[in-house]
């Protein structure tokens, strides 16, 4: 039995348009969406798919921000040439 925040993730690559639009939906889905979204993906739940993607999208952001800052520290040190 997967976990729920991997069954949103596969659920984000399989249709990642729909999930997105849910996922930005503050509370009333669009029928269109929640249709695809239970066609691709049988077994996710609608209701918490935006907070397991939302999820994943802020820790992506964060070591996206620390790759930054380390690839910075090491440029103002003089180790990275670019």
């Amino acid at each position: 039995m997967e976990s729920k925040f991997i069954t949103a993730l596969k659920c984000f690559v399989k249709c990642p348009a729909d999930t997105m639009r849910l996922t930005l939906s503050l509370g009333s889905y669009e029928p269109r969406a929640v249709d695809s979204i239970k066609a691709h993906c049988p077994g996710v739940e609608v209701e918490s798919l935006g907070f397991y993607v939302g999820l994943f999208l802020a820790i992506t952001f964060l070591a996206f921000c620390v790759m930054a800052y380390i690839l910075s520290l090491l440029y103002n040190i003089g180790i990275l040439r670019i």
